[in-house]
């Protein structure tokens, strides 16, 4: 039952996201030129122990989902997990699938330290802008083009599996943005 609700809430947010007035839109300057219809740049990562590097075995689950804003300088991102404890910290990291890499971003919290969360939690984990403020050692749109070509991933980091317990590799849904 627990399962079937946290399912809910996606769909309500993803549904949320897709139909929010304010989409925040990638426009590139051969859209603008062929005036063709305006496209949302939106990510999203599925989280699970499988995905660790290596494999880590838990109950815990959870989606991220990033969009792009109008002018490519805000990456929003909400990160949502359940059946998760003890989380210490959750970020971007730069790798392929099945490889580990650098942080480059982190989300939970929005910045060092990492905080605690003791015990159990389910739910949005961390939401919020990333800009190149906040992007490690490259631009926000370096990221964007890391992201796209599926070299970025999300890992939550608990206590019990200090270098990640659940992870997803973000993927994008659009042709890659120009920089």
């Amino acid at each position: 039952m627990r399962k079937l609700g946290f399912l809910m809430m996606l769909v309500g947010i993803f549904t949320f996201i897709a139909c929010e007035k304010t989409d925040l839109v990638a426009e590139t300057e051969q859209e603008l030129s062929t005036k063709s219809a305006k496209k949302v740049l939106n990510f999203r990562a599925h989280l699970s122990g499988e995905n660790e590097v290596p494999s880590v075995w838990t109950d815990a689950s959870g989606q991220a989902v990033f969009q792009l804003s109008k002018d490519g300088t805000e990456l929003s991102y909400k990160l949502i997990v359940d059946s998760i404890e003890n989380v210490r910290m959750a970020h971007i990291h730069m790798a392929p699938a099945g490889t580990n890499g650098g942080v480059v971003a982190w989300l939970y919290p929005s910045s060092p330290p990492p905080i605690l969360i003791d015990g159990p939690y389910e739910g949005i984990l961390a939401k919020g802008v990333l800009t190149d403020a906040n992007v490690v050692g490259m631009t926000l749109m370096d990221l964007v083009h890391k992201m796209y070509e599926g070299n970025t991933y999300v890992n939550v980091h608990t206590v019990q599996h200090p270098g990640g317990e659940i992870r997803g590799q973000i993927m994008g849904n659009m042709p890659q943005p120009n920089k």
